[in-house]
């Protein structure tokens, strides 16, 4: 008796015939694609599919790794970013202090300008004192009768003219400043050599009785005139206003200190004697 084929055993021969053409014509393709030197069919479905998803995985990766390592290491990394925060302000600091020796040496080698062009003999002083609501202005100095210190003895700084003694103790002295109403410093202006007296007004100077045919300019330099008191030459400051009327004697100047007054921590008293 001769079996018949079934439905189902002629559909897998068909599906089986099917496969053996697909690898004979993949076969073929392969072998023509190696004879002409290109990409075979399967380098090229690597090179299209597998490629991109094989780096899509190695990037995730890279970012689950490097998340765990942060996570395991957060507390190295912590301390890792306390030490350069650390650095970062000891740096500063360390910046800071050769900006504050920088300035303090420049501000010394004004002085030493100041101590080589004035006569006499100076002593250094550091500001110990001021009281800025008193009734006058005037700073208190460390040094006093027992250092050398005398009544109107002349005080300056690398900047000019900061005031002179007006009472002295023996360890300390107390100096009145140029920019107080009661003083009075003979000075004239430096390029035209007119003459006037400078007072003060609390916060700034103003040179008075300057002759009406005297041309002021802003900017003149103002220094101190040959007195009873103070040498010549030192610099009190700089016209910065003009108040000129027809029908007055004198003109008058308003004038930006040199010195800044409200900074002041160390001084020279240029002694009498």
């Amino acid at each position: 008796m001769v079996a018949i084929p079934s439905f189902w055993d002629e559909r897998k021969l068909l599906v089986f015939l099917a496969l053996i053409i697909v690898a004979s014509v993949v076969m073929l393709i392969e072998i023509d694609a190696a004879r002409r030197g290109s990409q075979s069919l399967a380098d090229q479905f690597a090179g299209t599919v597998v490629g991109p998803i094989q780096g899509a995985l190695m990037v995730t990766g890279r970012a689950i790794a490097n998340e765990a390592y942060v996570t395991t290491h957060a507390r190295v990394i912590a301390e890792q970013d306390a030490a350069l925060a650390a650095k970062a302000r000891a740096l500063a600091a360390a910046d800071e202090r050769l900006k504050a020796h920088g300035v303090e040496n420049r501000e010394l080698l004004r002085m030493l300008a100041v101590r080589a062009a004035v006569p006499g003999r100076t002593i250094e002083a550091d500001v110990v004192g001021y009281a800025p609501e008193a009734a006058r202005r005037e700073l208190e100095i460390d040094r006093g009768s027992s250092q050398g210190i005398a009544l109107n003895d002349v005080v300056l700084n690398g900047d000019g003219l900061i005031g002179h003694v007006v009472d002295v103790g023996p360890s300390s002295a107390h100096v009145l400043l140029i920019v107080d109403p009661t003083s009075a410093v003979p000075a004239y202006l430096q390029h035209t050599h007119a003459w006037g007296i400078v007072t003060g007004t609390w916060l700034h100077a103003r040179m008075k009785y300057i002759g009406q045919d005297v041309h002021l300019t802003f900017g003149d330099v103002v220094v101190t005139g040959l007195g009873e008191i103070y040498p010549a030459g030192i610099p009190i400051g700089t016209v910065s206003q003009i108040d000129r009327k027809d029908n007055a004697l004198y003109q008058v100047a308003v004038l930006q200190p040199a010195v800044n007054f409200e900074a002041l921590d160390r001084v020279l008293v240029l002694v009498s004697r």
